[in-house]
Formats: structure tokens, C-alpha cells, sequence
């Protein structure tokens, strides 16, 4: 059987070309990724709205195929009604059962908790509106988002054909020019399930000199731990280097 060491469950939006290939690429031997999508066009609160209308029929989907964890995959999907609604949608992903569920707006906030971040610096693809929706949701966990900046694309699907060299170079010179400012971040976070980021993270890491947390990298970090997997996993960053101790699994604000 696949997964015989675990099995994850995604709900995945459906236009995100980008979260299943980085898990296959990032998962250890004997984990599998299972997934279902939920519609949805658009890069935007209203189109976020819309598209958790999808998630019950995604979790009995999910449930049928036996998974172990349950994993919204989508950052702005799990953000953009702030904390409580995250902690909602966690509980909702259970669909009545006993699954254990992550969602990826809750692991960014659990990754930057067992990093010891507390000032970190935002780089994501969004409008201004789901910008200031993540940097409102990450407030709510007490974090300090010291800068931000979005690439502005509205079509989600556009997401997805960003070439990494483009986001490495972003999220290089935002962070480089708020360093210049203020030396104080603690870490870089980039957003979205459905840009690729996960070869890029090493790179930041050793340019800026700061732990560097993706959506998809800390989304696949929370589904491994609360499977029991904390072996470290070399070149995605310094989170998959962290001991079991110093990476607890913080679900509630």
C-alpha cells in the first residue's frame, strides 16, 4: 500500500499546480500525498469564500480513502477569516471523525513559533487585500510582520507559473532592503501553496542569513510531525532541521 508510513490527505484548490509536485519531491519513504481539489478561480477573499464551500464534500472524499491527516492546502483559504476562523476550519476538516487535521495558515504560524521568530518579514504573490488579510492573522498569533510586500497577481492560476527564479529573486531583494533598514527579523516567510518556493529556501537561507518558512514547506513539516516523523529532512530549510523538542506542534493561538 502507499503511505505505509502515513498517508496525507489534501484539499487542494483546484487551480494549484504547485503543492502536490513539491510533497512528492519533499516526502520521505513510506509517505504519500492523496488529494482532492475545491474550485475556485481567483486570489481573493470573495473567491476564498466560494471555494470553502467545497471542503465538506472534500473531507468525506478524503475520509473514504482512509487517510491519517488531513491537510488544507491553501494559505489564504485558512487565513483569510483570521485566527478563530482557522481553528474553525481545523475542526471542520474532521467531517465527525476522530482524523487529526493541519491546516497551512495554522503550520506557517506553528513553523515560525518552533523557529523562535517573532519579527518576520512577508513575501507572497497575492493583491493587497489577502496581504493585509495574512498580515491581520498573523498579528492574531502575536507576530510582528516588520515588512511585506505581494507580487499582486489576481488569476490563482497565475500562481503557479511564476519561474522560481523570479520568487527567489523577490523575496531576496524585499528582505535585503528591509535588512537594510532593520537588521531586527527573525525570519522570511513566503506565502501560497501554489508558488513554487521549495528549492529556493536553502538559497535565502544561506544569502539573508534567517530561517526561511514556506507555505508548503511548513504545511508538509506539521503533516510529517503530527504523523510521528521528525527525522531531519536536508535542503528545505532550517525548520526540517529542528529536534522534536525544539518543534512542538502549537494548533491554537
Amino acid at each position: 500500500m502507499f503511505g505505509w508510513r502515513g498517508r496525507i490527505g489534501l484539499l487542494v484548490p483546484s487551480v494549484n499546480t504547485v503543492v502536490e509536485p513539491e510533497g512528492c519531491a519533499l516526502l520521505p519513504e513510506g509517505f504519500s500525498v492523496f488529494a482532492t481539489r475545491m474550485r475556485n478561480s481567483r486570489s481573493d477573499a470573495d473567491d476564498m469564500a466560494q471555494m470553502c464551500q467545497h471542503v465538506d464534500r472534500g473531507v468525506d472524499e478524503l475520509l473514504s480513502a482512509q487517510v491519517d491527516v488531513i491537510a488544507f492546502a491553501c494559505t489564504a483559504g485558512s487565513f483569510f477569516q483570521g485566527a478563530g476562523g482557522e481553528e474553525s476550519l481545523r475542526a471542520r476538516l474532521r467531517g465527525g471523525s476522530q482524523v487529526r487535521t493541519v491546516t497551512t495558515a495554522g503550520a506557517v504560524a506553528g513553523a515560525l513559533r518552533a523557529l523562535g521568530a517573532q519579527r518576520v518579514a512577508m513575501v507572497t504573490p497575492y493583491i493587497p487585500e489577502l496581504n493585509a488579510l495574512e498580515v491581520a492573522f498573523l498579528q492574531d498569533w502575536g507576530f510582528d510582520v516588520v515588512s511585506q510586500a505581494g507580487m499582486g497577481i489576481l488569476t490563482a492560476f497565475d500562481i503557479g507559473v511564476v519561474p522560481l527564479a523570479e520568487t527567489y529573486r523577490f523575496a531576496r531583494d524585499h528582505v535585503a532592503a528591509t535588512l537594510a533598514q532593520s537588521p531586527d527579523v527573525d525570519a522570511l516567510f513566503i506565502s501560497c501553496t501554489n508558488l513554487r518556493t521549495l528549492d529556493v529556501i536553502q538559497a535565502l537561507e544561506e544569502d539573508l542569513g534567517i530561517p526561511v518558512v514556506t507555505s508548503n514547506q511548513a504545511t508538509y513539516w506539521q503533516s510529517l510531525r503530527t504523523l510521528g516523523h521528525s527525522a531531519p529532512i536536508p535542503g528545505y530549510g532550517r525548520l526540517f532541521e529542528l529536534s522534536p523538542v525544539a518543534a512542538p506542534l502549537p494548533v491554537t493561538v
